[in-house]
C-alpha cells in the first residue's frame, strides 16, 4: 500500500510581532519569533490543464461532468465529493434504502461498491442478481435518493472475498488478470452481465453511475499485461455499455496504467489487518500530511516505480478511494480503530490536497451464503489471511447492522464542511512549511498545512496520530505569507491541546464582509427563508473561540456573547461561549447580513443538514436520522424518547414543538420495552493450547496462526439463547449485544447454519437478530465462544489483552443483553 506523506511544521524565523506588548497580555511567556511556524503560499496557482484526460461526459438531462488536472467539475462548479464504500452483496437488500439514507444524512455523495464477482456468479453460467445481489434494484434507489454510484467491478477485487473475488472456477485459469483470450472472454461475459444490470443508469443516461474503477493492487508488467491490460478492460466495459464518464484504478501498488484513460486513485490505513506484527505498529505515516504523493505505501505516485516513464502525475488531480474509515479483524492480527483514528485521517487527507475523498469502508456488512463455499478470504485458499467467514463490520462509521458509531459524528464534521465549501475548497492548492519532519514518529513538529487559492483559504492542524500520544503545543501562531500579503493566525499565540485536529478559514468572503480568520471550525451554510444568510461553525475543545474581521468590510457587528475589541486593523471577538443560540450578527457594507452560529462540537456532531421543498435546514439529534424527502425517521438505542431540533423550523406533523431561540425542538416517545432474554449453558470448553500455522509468506517474512476448521467447534463453550420478539411497532431492530472473553464467536440457527462470526478483539460483538433474513430470524439461537490458547501469537488491542488476562485462556460470556432500537417516524407537511 502506497501513500505518501508529508510531516509538516517546522518552527522558522519570522517577524517580530506587531505589538508584544499587546500580546504579553495574553500569555504569560513573551512570544519569539521561533515560536511562529510560516507557510510560504505566495506562488501564482496556474489555472489546471484541460483536454488531456480522455475522460468526462453530459447527460440525456443536461448535466455534465468534467474532471481536470487538480479537481473534478460538475455542471461546470468545481465539486469535491466525499466518497463512501457500501457492498450491497453484504447486506440484505431489505435494509438497502435506509442504509443509502444514512449514508446521505452523513455528508456523503458517492457511494462505491464492488461488484464481486463470485457472488455473482459462483457456478460458472448461472449468474445470480436476485435479493442481495440485485444491482440493479440497489442503483435504482441510489438514483432515487440522489446519490451517485462509483463501481468496483474489478475483475479482481480483493475486498477480503475468497479469492479476490474470483469464483472458483475461474480462478483455475491459467493467466488470469491478462489479456489471455480465454480470460478475457469470461471478462466479457462479466462485464455485459453488470451492463444489463446498469442499463439506463449511466450518467449519460441521466442515472447516478459516474464511475468504474477498473481492477484493484495490480502489479503485472509486460506484454498483455500492465497498462496494456488496463487499457483492455476499459475497452471491453465501454464495447459492454459499462461507460460512466469517469475511469479510475487504484494508484498501488505501481503505476503501469495508461495514461489519459483512467485517473489513479490512492488511499491510506490507520492499520493493517494484514501486518504479521504481534505488537502496536510504529506510527503511520498516514497522520502526516502528503502534498505531493511523495510518501506512503497505498496510492503512492513514485516516478521510479513507473518504468515506462509514461506516468506524469501532474496531469492527474489528488483522488482517493481507500482512506481508512475503519480495518477489518484478521485471525492473526485484531486492531482496534478510534473515532479520532478515522476523522483525524479525513482532515490529513483534505488539508494534503486531495479532492475526493474516499472511505474504505463507510458501512460494514454481512459475506452472503455461498452455494458450494463460504465466501471469505483464507489461508486455505491460497490468500495470505484469515478473516470471518460471514462479519465484515470493519468497526465502520456505519456497523455491520447499520449501527451509528461515534466515526459517523466526527467524520460528518467535515462532510458537511466539504459539501458546503468544496466549491471553493476544490480549486485550492496545498502548501507546507518550507522545512517539514518526514519522519511520523517525530512529535516535536507542529504538523500544518494550507490550502489557498492566493487569496483566501484554510489552515489544517493535525496534532492527533493513533497510538501516538502528541504533545500540547503552546504558544502556537501560524504566519501565512499569501500573493497579497501576509495573515498571521490569530494575532496572538493561543496553546493547542494534545490529540486534537482542525481547519480554520482565513480570509473568508461572507458577502462583501471579510472573516480574516477564526479559530474556530467551519461546518455549513444556509440560506434562510427570509433570505438572511447563516453560517454555522463550532469551537474546538480547550480551544478560545475568536474571530478576526476586516473592520473596513463592515458596516454593523453584534455578538451575543464575548468581548468585542475595534481596531483600525481588526474587528475582532474573544471569549465567546459556544451553544445553540450564540450568535455573530453582522452586515457589511451593501446591507447584506449574516448571522455566524457557534456551537459546541458535541452538538455540531449531532447536526445533519437536509433540503425540504427547496429550503435547507439544520437538524440536530442525538439519534440516528434518516430523511426520503416527505418523513422523517429518528432511531435510538439509547431512549424511547427522541428530540429532534430544526433551524428554521419543520412543519411536522406530530410531535409537540418547543421553541428554543433559533432553534424548534420536538420530542417524540415509543413505548419503553425491556425485552428478556434466557440464556442457557449448554457445556464448557475444552482447553486449547496452542494454534495451528499457516504457510510461510514472503513479504511478511514469516506465517501467522490460521483459523480452526469448524470441527474445532465441538469443543467450543456452548449455550442456548431463547429470544423473545418485540411486541410493538415502535422497534426497527433487536440488538444481541455479546461481551466475552476467547478466541472466535459464532451464532447458529437451529438448523445448525452459520449466520454470524466474530473474532475477540475486546469489543462488544453486536448482531442484528430482526435483520438476519427472512429464512434466519429465528427465537432460538446457539451461541459458541472457543477460548484462546495460552501465548497465543496474535495482536490485540492493549486494552483486548487486559480483558483477556482477566479470563486467561477460557471462554467466557461476561455479559449478554438484548437492545432495542427505538423508531419514531413523522411525516413532513408540505
Amino acid at each position: 500500500m502506497k501513500f505518501r506523506v508529508q510531516i509538516l511544521g517546522f518552527f522558522l524565523a519570522a517577524a517580530a510581532l506587531a505589538s508584544s506588548t499587546h500580546a504579553q497580555q495574553h500569555r504569560s511567556i513573551p512570544p519569539t519569533p521561533e515560536d511562529r511556524i510560516t507557510i510560504d503560499a505566495s506562488t501564482p496557482i496556474p489555472p489546471p490543464e484541460t483536454g488531456y484526460l480522455h475522460l468526462g461526459g453530459t447527460s440525456s438531462t443536461g448535466h455534465s461532468l468534467q474532471v481536470n488536472s487538480r479537481y473534478l467539475v460538475l455542471d461546470g462548479k468545481p465539486w469535491l465529493p466525499v466518497m463512501g464504500e457500501l457492498h450491497y452483496s453484504r447486506l440484505p437488500e431489505s435494509e438497502w434504502e435506509d442504509e443509502i439514507l444514512k449514508m446521505k444524512a452523513a455528508g456523503i455523495d458517492i457511494i462505491s461498491t464492488y461488484v464481486i464477482w463470485i457472488h455473482h456468479e459462483e457456478i460458472e453460467g448461472s449468474f445470480d442478481w436476485t435479493g442481495r445481489r440485485d444491482l440493479r434494484h440497489f442503483v435504482e434507489l441510489c438514483a432515487k435518493h440522489h446519490m451517485y454510484v462509483w463501481l468496483r467491478p474489478g475483475p479482481w477485487d480483493h475486498g477480503e472475498v475468497r479469492n479476490g473475488g474470483f469464483p472458483d472456477w475461474l480462478n483455475k485459469l491459467p493467466n488470469t488478470r491478462t489479456n489471455d483470450p480465454t480470460y478475457l472472454h469470461y471478462v466479457d461475459r462479466f462485464f455485459r452481465q453488470i451492463a444489463t444490470q446498469g442499463n439506463g443508469f449511466m450518467f449519460k443516461d441521466g442515472g447516478p453511475v459516474i464511475g468504474t474503477q477498473l481492477e484493484n493492487e495490480y502489479s503485472l508488467h509486460g506484454p498483455g499485461r500492465g497498462a496494456e491490460h488496463i487499457l483492455k478492460l476499459k475497452q471491453l466495459a465501454l464495447a459492454a455499455g459499462i461507460d460512466p464518464p469517469l475511469f479510475s484504478v487504484t494508484g498501488w501498488p505501481s503505476l503501469d496504467f495508461p495514461p489519459q484513460e483512467v485517473l489513479p486513485v490512492s488511499g491510506g490505513y490507520p492499520d493493517g489487518f494484514w501486518y504479521g506484527s504481534q505488537t502496536n505498529l510504529p506510527p503511520s505515516i498516514t497522520y502526516l500530511f502528503n502534498f505531493n504523493r511523495e510518501l506512503g505505501d497505498m496510492g503512492a505516485t513514485v516516478p521510479s516505480e513507473d518504468s515506462t516513464g509514461k506516468v506524469h502525475l501532474e496531469h492527474d488531480p489528488y483522488l482517493a478511494a481507500e482512506e481508512g474509515g475503519g480495518m477489518a479483524t484478521a485471525y492473526h492480527r485484531r486492531p482496534v480503530l478510534s473515532a479520532d483514528d478515522i476523522a483525524a485521517l479525513t482532515l490529513t487527507g483534505i488539508g494534503s490536497g486531495m479532492n475526493l475523498y474516499g472511505y474504505y469502508m463507510f458501512h460494514g456488512g454481512t459475506n452472503p451464503h455461498g452455494r458450494q463455499t463460504t465466501l471469505e478470504e483464507s489461508q486455505a485458499t491460497g490468500f495470505p489471511n484469515d478473516l470471518p467467514q460471514y462479519t465484515y463490520d470493519f468497526q465502520a462509521p456505519l456497523g455491520e447492522f447499520g449501527q451509528q458509531r461515534d466515526s459517523y459524528s466526527k467524520t460528518r464534521l467535515l462532510h458537511l464542511f466539504l459539501n458546503a465549501y468544496g466549491p471553493e475548497l476544490a480549486p485550492m492548492a496545498a502548501f507546507a512549511p518550507a522545512h517539514h519532519s518526514r519522519d511520523p514518529a517525530d512529535t516535536s513538529t507542529p504538523r500544518v498545512a494550507v490550502r489557498s487559492n492566493g487569496t483566501s483559504g484554510f489552515l489544517f492542524v493535525n496534532n492527533y496520530a493513533r497510538q501516538l500520544p502528541m504533545p500540547a503545543r503552546p504558544h502556537f501562531q501560524v504566519d501565512i505569507n499569501l500573493p497579497t500579503g501576509h495573515v498571521l493566525i490569530p494575532q496572538n499565540p493561543i496553546d493547542i491541546p494534545a490529540n486534537t485536529y482542525f481547519a480554520w478559514p482565513f480570509h473568508l468572503a461572507l458577502g462583501d464582509a471579510v472573516l480574516t480568520y477564526s479559530t474556530t471550525q467551519l461546518l455549513t451554510r444556509l440560506t434562510l427563508p427570509d433570505g438572511h444568510r447563516l453560517v454555522v461553525f463550532y469551537a474546538l475543545p480547550g480551544i478560545p473561540a475568536e474571530f478576526s474581521f476586516d473592520p473596513n468590510s463592515i458596516a454593523h457587528l453584534t455578538a451575543s456573547t464575548g468581548h468585542i475589541n475595534r481596531s483600525p486593523s481588526a474587528t475582532t471577538i474573544r471569549n465567546l461561549t459556544p451553544g445553540l443560540n450564540s450568535t455573530i450578527d453582522l452586515e457589511d457594507d451593501h446591507g447584506t447580513k449574516t448571522t455566524l452560529l457557534l456551537l459546541t462540537k458535541p452538538q455540531a456532531e449531532q447536526v445533519s443538514l437536509i433540503d425540504s421543498s427547496g429550503q435547507s435546514h439544520l437538524l440536530l439529534t442525538a439519534s440516528t436520522l434518516l430523511f426520503d424527502g416527505s418523513s422523517l425517521r429518528l432511531r435510538s438505542t439509547a431512549s424511547p424518547t427522541q428530540h429532534l431540533s430544526t433551524l428554521p423550523a419543520l412543519s411536522l406533523a406530530s410531535g409537540s414543538p418547543k421553541q428554543n431561540g433559533l432553534w424548534t425542538t420536538y420530542t417524540f416517545t415509543q413505548p419503553e420495552q425491556h425485552p428478556t432474554l434466557a440464556i442457557s449453558p449448554l457445556h464448557p470448553a475444552t482447553l486449547r493450547a496452542t494454534m495451528e500455522m499457516g504457510p510461510y509468506v514472503d513479504w511478511r517474512k514469516g506465517s501467522v496462526p490460521t483459523v480452526p476448521p469448524d470441527s474445532a467447534f465441538a469443543e467450543a463453550a456452548t449455550w442456548h439463547l431463547t429470544i423473545p420478539h418485540p411486541s410493538h411497532p415502535g422497534i426497527h431492530e433487536l440488538l444481541l449485544d455479546i461481551h466475552y472473553t476467547g478466541d472466535i464467536a459464532r451464532l447458529t440457527s437451529p438448523s445448525g447454519n452459520v449466520l454470524d462470526d466474530h473474532f475477540f478483539n475486546g469489543l462488544p460483538w453486536q448482531v442484528g437478530l430482526l435483520h438476519l433474513g427472512p429464512d434466519e430470524s429465528t427465537p432460538s439461537l446457539t451461541l459458541q465462544i472457543l477460548p484462546m490458547p495460552s501465548a497465543a501469537p496474535i495482536y490485540l488491542d492493549p486494552s483486548a489483552r487486559k480483558l483477556l488476562a482477566a479470563h486467561p485462556h477460557s471462554a467466557t460470556l461476561t455479559r449478554v443483553k438484548l437492545i432495542p432500537e427505538y423508531e419514531s417516524q413523522v411525516r413532513i407537511n408540505p
